[in-house]
């Protein structure tokens, strides 16, 4: 069964907040998850987390740059850019992309 991350987490979470500890959660979540399961280390890690007092289980906001979607209106502005100016620096090309 695949299974999305927020899933698995919230999962781990439920059987967490009972009082199972992450190997009765793994040797549940296996036969339900199969081989797409969470690895018994990142589900000691979430258990510690959520110990801790983390309540959601959605990905935090990474530091970085943003991701972008890459569309066929997108490729075709960065195409013509560097068609124009081969010169034209990447952060021309990131201004005008994103505004």
């Amino acid at each position: 069964m695949k299974a999305s991350r927020k899933e698995q987490r919230s999962v781990i979470h439920s059987l967490w907040a009972k009082g199972t500890g992450a190997n009765a959660i793994q040797s549940e979540m296996h036969p339900v998850y199969g081989d797409e399961y969470f690895t018994r280390q990142t589900i000691h890690v979430w258990c510690k987390k959520f110990a801790h007092g983390r309540e959601g289980v959605v990905d935090d906001e990474r530091p970085g740059c943003h991701v972008v979607s890459t569309t066929d209106a997108t490729i075709a502005t960065v195409y013509s850019l560097v068609r124009f100016d081969r010169c034209v620096s990447i952060s021309d090309i990131q201004y005008t992309t994103i505004s």
